[in-house]
């Protein structure tokens, strides 16, 4: 009898010692795991402000010319953003932005820097009070370190603004349901946030507009099921969608005139796998995040089965991802909305759904952790390999316009828009913006119409192609009848130069030698 006492008292101590070496290793681990994603989320932040004396993107260019300071807001509403499908709540900001700090790209990026380093900050304040610290933090790392957030920080779009509102809706959202699953009322000041954050979002983005009522839509239901909170949901949700109809009676309108296209038509699979890529840094790293979801989704079920519903970290993010891609899904029969870089105001749903799975495995295992810092690390070394960060000019505009300006003198240059365009009235003060002051240039948007006048000068009027292809020159060719005398001259990565001859057709060259022989 001794002796079992004896043996059970063994195997009480030896159970003892065995959880105190997994509490300590899972308290190493949890300890290693902060301080590595601490240290490279603080390296991520701090790269949104490395490269703001870099030159302009070209799309970068039309908003910066949204933002003249010479130029009225009243003109650059009537002629520009309401020529345009792009919202236009970033352009009419930046614009106040240039009113008071200088015309210079650093200042330019600054402000799209400060909006999306505003958004990881915007983490710590929204955040629901139920979430433990560690899931704060894991959520703040993710969104300090995803390296297209950081990429795309500084860029003079409207991307950081539609990350910040997107960040902003969804973590109020989740407070929200959580008063809702309680059978609270929340405050009249949280039902401001997040609809406030939605209307301004919804101004920004069309993927964000489609995130914001896709968690209202979310919230209603919960609203009905608890039967709290309906009138609050529905009445607010119809006020947001009521003010941004204007716009969007406008866009439809706007794409459905008379000689309107859309230029992207990449097969939805291959653009799928590039905007993953665009998005993570690599396939590899999605598969391993794909693995990790599966595996807790699968352990959410079993452990949460009876209260699922009520896991709203997980329905609310889950059930926005899902939406927005039904939503593409019908919008992109008509028109292909499978670009990578629109996924962008996805991206906070998609690290919320991930810093939720993150936590829950790390309660069944804490070696799940790890994922989190290498997760991070890999996003660390696909920012390094975007080499055209450190490029101080990203295109080649600044070289082609001296190129035009000094070397060849010309009067004019026609402008190739056979893959973007922006309003006519832009045209002229995006690329006057790279002349010098003492030059005088002609800035001509190419049309069928004019494109005879290119090839009838002498000496013959050059042609710039903005983000220039195979495929455009191509379809420039055959639309104007007008083929390029020899291999363009190509500037940075794809500004070309050229000069054109007529294409004879057939039918008139056929005429023409009838008559030569007739003769």
């Amino acid at each position: 009898m001794f002796a079992k006492l004896k043996s059970f008292l063994k195997q009480e101590q030896t159970r003892a010692r065995i959880q105190r070496v997994e509490s300590s290793c899972a308290r190493i681990i949890t300890a290693v795991c902060v301080a590595v994603s601490t240290a490279v989320a603080l390296y991520m932040f701090g790269q949104r402000f490395a490269h703001l004396t870099n030159g302009f993107q070209y799309d970068e260019l039309y908003s910066a010319v949204t933002a003249w300071p010479t130029l009225p807001l009243s003109f650059i509403w009537k002629e520009m953003l309401l020529q345009d499908v792009n919202l236009p709540l970033f352009n009419v900001s930046l614009w106040g932005w240039t009113r008071i700090f200088p015309f210079t790209p650093f200042w330019l990026h600054l402000y799209s820097a400060l909006l999306g380093a505003l958004a990881v900050v915007s983490v710590w304040v929204f955040a629901p009070k139920y979430w433990s610290l560690l899931k704060k933090w894991i959520f703040v790392t993710l969104m300090s370190g995803a390296f297209i957030l950081v990429a795309y920080g500084a860029i003079v779009r409207t991307y950081s603004l539609a990350i910040l509102c997107t960040t902003v809706f969804s973590l109020q959202a989740l407070t929200l349901l959580d008063y809702l699953c309680r059978r609270q009322v929340p405050a009249v000041s949280q039902w401001m946030w997040f609809f406030g954050a939605g209307l301004a979002g919804a101004y920004s983005h069309y993927f964000c507009a489609a995130l914001f009522f896709a968690a209202a839509l979310i919230l209603f239901i919960y609203a009905c099921c608890y039967k709290t909170g309906r009138a609050w949901t529905f009445w607010g949700t119809a006020a947001v969608f009521v003010v941004w109809s204007f716009w969007l009676i406008h866009t439809l309108w706007f794409m459905s005139r008379p000689g309107s296209s859309w230029w992207f038509a990449t097969p939805v699979l291959k653009a799928t796998l590039d905007a993953l890529e665009f998005l993570l840094g690599s396939i590899r790293v999605f598969t391993v995040m794909l693995y990790a979801s599966i595996i807790a989704l699968v352990s959410l079920a079993f452990t949460d089965k009876k209260e699922i519903f009520k896991r709203v970290d997980v329905m609310l993010p889950l059930g926005q991802i899902l939406l927005l891609l039904l939503v593409l899904s019908v919008i992109s029969t008509r028109y292909n909305l499978w670009l990578d870089r629109y996924f962008l105001p996805a991206m906070p749903v998609l690290l919320l759904l991930l810093a939720e799975f993150l936590v829950h495995l790390y309660k069944q295992h804490a070696a799940w952790l790890v994922l989190w810092p290498l997760l991070l690390v890999c996003w660390v070394h696909s920012y390094l390999e975007l080499d055209h960060l450190h490029w101080a000019e990203y295109t080649g505009l600044r070289e082609a316009f001296w190129y035009l300006t000094e070397k060849m003198q010309a009067p004019r240059v026609f402008v190739d828009m056979a893959r973007t365009g922006y309003p006519d009235a832009a045209l002229p003060y995006m690329f006057n913006y790279y002349v010098p002051p003492q030059r005088k240039l002609e800035i001509i948007r190419l049309t069928k119409q004019n494109a005879a006048d290119t090839w009838r000068q002498t000496p013959k009027a050059p042609i710039l192609m903005p983000l220039c292809s195979h495929i455009h020159l191509i379809y420039t060719a055959v639309e104007n009848d007008i083929d390029e005398d020899g291999a363009p001259l190509v500037f940075g990565r794809d500004i070309c130069v050229y000069t054109v001859h007529p294409i004879v057709k057939k039918e008139a060259a056929s005429h023409e030698e009838k008559n030569i022989h007739r003769v």
